[in-house]
């Protein structure tokens, strides 16, 4: 194994998933990633001639773990292993499904992946929780809820427990979400899910960016505008409607989030959007855009905001304006007015909007 290999893992609940690799029995056997991608390795590794399916809906874990996997080559025993970036878990029937689970994560995605493993694992096996909870109490109630019978493991970072599928169906729970909000005179009907941005509402920052484009110049109609991050697909909805001869590309890295934008189009007779799954920023037609609308996310310390910003200036024309909505106002500002030009802020709701043009040399 390489020396990044051999690192501890860095979250508690992967660490206790490991610690109770024997829990886990084959031969075919589901693992669902949601923050990292080191503990798949370390699984296949620990649970040798075992047949896997890892499944995951970031399309930046997705990449991480196809890396990972080349790097360790050889390295790792001779399993039958099968990558999925998809909305909805591979039918199955496993053996075990494996869902390592952090405290801080969504309680509604948490209890729709729970529901989905019970109806994925056969009727002999097993599924296995973990949580970095060490005095965890939801997460078992949870899971009492759906399988009834479940065995429980204390462990120093957290707990894991064991799951059998009971005899009797459990009463499911739909966790989408249908909703609407009024963008000037027309209503805009949206579509959600579980694991994606701002489910159940239309967030603050969104609707500050929606509202952003009342600050174009009125000679200023964008053929092809982008926005960065899409969540449920509020605001490159509201775009492609404001204005329907255009060219809209809603990008997120998210499969979720894009089966919600295209949902969401599809409920208010969008024609005009088209969807792209990506991580890296990179989009089609560089430096042919027009608008970029984006509302980067708070967490990784600026760097997704960095490379939306790097995707911003690759992308727009000469000329072409950026909308950028935040709260964290005083970075995001000082590093557009290094990129761009005719840089200025826009308080709309409880959000700012930084608005700039790009690079007319």
């Amino acid at each position: 194994m390489t020396a990044e290999s051999n690192r501890p893992l860095r979250n508690a609940s992967d660490r206790v998933l490991l610690e109770s690799a024997n829990r886990i029995l084959g031969p075919s056997v589901l693992l669902v990633m949601q923050s990292g991608t080191r503990l798949a390795p370390a699984l296949i590794t620990a649970g040798k001639g075992l047949s896997w399916d890892i499944f995951t809906f970031e399309h930046f874990l997705l990449t991480s773990l196809l890396d990972q996997l080349a790097e360790h080559g050889g390295n790792l025993p001779d399993a039958e292993v099968e990558v999925h970036c998809a909305p909805d878990l591979p039918e199955g029937p496993f053996d075990t499904v494996v869902i390592p689970t952090l405290s801080r994560g969504a309680a509604e995605l948490t209890r729709d992946l729970l529901q989905d493993a019970a109806d994925r694992v056969k009727s002999n096996g097993r599924v296995v929780v973990s949580t970095d909870n060490v005095k965890d109490s939801w997460l078992l109630k949870q899971l009492k809820s759906i399988f009834g019978r479940v065995t429980v493991e204390h462990h120093k970072d957290g707990v894991c427990y064991i799951a059998r599928c009971r005899p009797t169906p459990f009463k499911r729970k739909d966790f989408r979400a249908e909703f609407a909000f009024r963008d000037g005179e027309r209503l805009v009907h949206c579509y959600s899910r579980p694991g994606v941005f701002s489910h159940r509402k239309v967030d603050g920052g969104a609707r500050s960016l929606i509202r952003s484009m009342n600050l174009l110049p009125d000679d200023f109609t964008p053929d092809n505008i982008v926005e960065m991050g899409s969540g449920c697909g509020a605001v490159a909805t509201a775009a492609a409607l404001r204005y329907p001869e255009s060219r809209v590309l809603a990008v997120d890295s998210n499969v979720r989030a894009i089966e919600a934008t295209q949902a969401t189009a599809q409920h208010n007779g969008v024609t005009n959007m088209q969807v792209m799954l990506t991580c890296n920023g990179v989009l089609p037609d560089e430096g042919k855009w027009d608008l970029f609308l984006t509302n980067p996310p708070y967490y990784s310390d600026y760097r997704i905001s960095e490379l939306f910003l790097q995707s911003a200036i690759a992308s727009l024309r000469p000329g072409g304006r950026l909308h950028l909505v935040t709260r964290l106002t005083d970075w995001h500002v000082e590093r557009v007015s290094e990129l761009f030009s005719e840089v200025q802020v826009a308080n709309i709701g409880e959000y700012s909007v930084i608005t700039a043009i790009g690079d007319s040399n």
